[in-house]
């Protein structure tokens, strides 16, 4: 089997392109909307392809900091199961880093000054902030610190877009919204039912159990939804359609959450799963259509 269709059968199970093209071009658009100011196709098309290329960059620096855990706890994984090796990965993440890298080059210092800190913050998050098992075997604390690649990665977007350090008020409010939707994404695909459970204590309901770590996620989505009411209104008044319609979103999400918490089977799983990706491009969407 060729590295390509190696590598397409990978991503499918631990980069699903499919699912973060949505994801990202979602995040993307609603951070362009909300600038007050027209934003032309490459700065948005640029986003996006740098977004996607470290993303799959951080993909990688996990594979390769993981390995010996999931090598132990996560044998059918595509690396441990031999479908494709860590080095290969790299090679492809080389490609990655240099068309990233030709990105933030293109839009000015200030993309360069973010785009050199997220590659700083990913090399220091890959040798596990040089405190190795002291740090990892604090769970939630370790997962908050890693997660600010996501932040980093938020103001690059703002970088490429206005070219500029400054933050507005909409912005800061918009990066907020942001963090709440990442944070759901993260919870909700480490939320495991007994029978599912990794005995390599590494989610969320290991370290949390079951139903508070459900607790935790379900709270994490009603905060991301009065982030976004509170943008909307602070962009401006007339925005009461749009409000109704996050709130038919949360209605489903809140039914998806309380049949998982109860059924705990694969299909309310992957039912809560499909509703939190709904709800982040939804909003998302949302925000650019309001302002397009």
């Amino acid at each position: 089997m060729t590295l390509l269709k190696r590598f397409y059968q990978y991503q499918e199970e631990r980069f699903p392109i499919k699912i973060l093209v949505f994801t990202t071009m979602a995040v993307v658009l609603s951070s362009a909307a909300i600038l007050g100011f027209t934003v032309n196709i490459w700065q948005l098309l640029a986003s996006f392809f740098a977004c996607i290329f470290f993303l799959y960059h951080i993909r990688v620096i996990d594979e390769s900091r993981d390995e010996q855990h999931d090598t132990k706890y996560h044998a059918d994984r595509p690396v441990q199961r031999g479908l494709i090796r860590i080095r290969e990965l790299f090679l492809i993440d080389i490609f990655a880093l240099i068309l990233f890298s030709a990105i933030m080059l293109s839009f000015g210092g200030v993309s360069l000054t973010y785009g050199l800190a997220l590659l700083l913050f990913s090399f220091i998050a890959w040798k596990d902030f040089f405190l190795g098992e002291r740090l990892k075997q604090r769970f939630l604390l370790y997962n908050s610190v890693n997660m600010f690649q996501m932040v980093l990665l938020q103001l690059f977007i703002y970088a490429v877009l206005t070219q500029d350090f400054y933050v507005d008020a909409v912005m800061w409010i918009h990066l907020l919204f942001v963090i709440f939707n990442t944070l759901i994404l993260e919870f909700v695909r480490k939320i495991k039912t007994s029978d599912d459970e990794s005995i390599g204590k590494d989610t969320y309901s290991w370290h949390l159990g079951y139903a508070r770590s459900i607790y935790y996620f379900y709270g994490f989505t009603f905060l991301n939804l009065l982030t976004f009411i509170w943008m909307m209104y602070t962009l401006a008044p007339d925005v009461l359609p749009y409000v109704l319609i996050a709130l038919g979103i949360q209605a489903v999400l809140t039914f998806a959450t309380v049949w998982h918490l109860f059924l705990k089977k694969k299909t309310s799983e992957q039912f809560l799963l499909l509703a939190t990706v709904v709800n982040y491009v939804g909003l998302n969407l949302l925000i650019y259509i309001y302002n397009a």
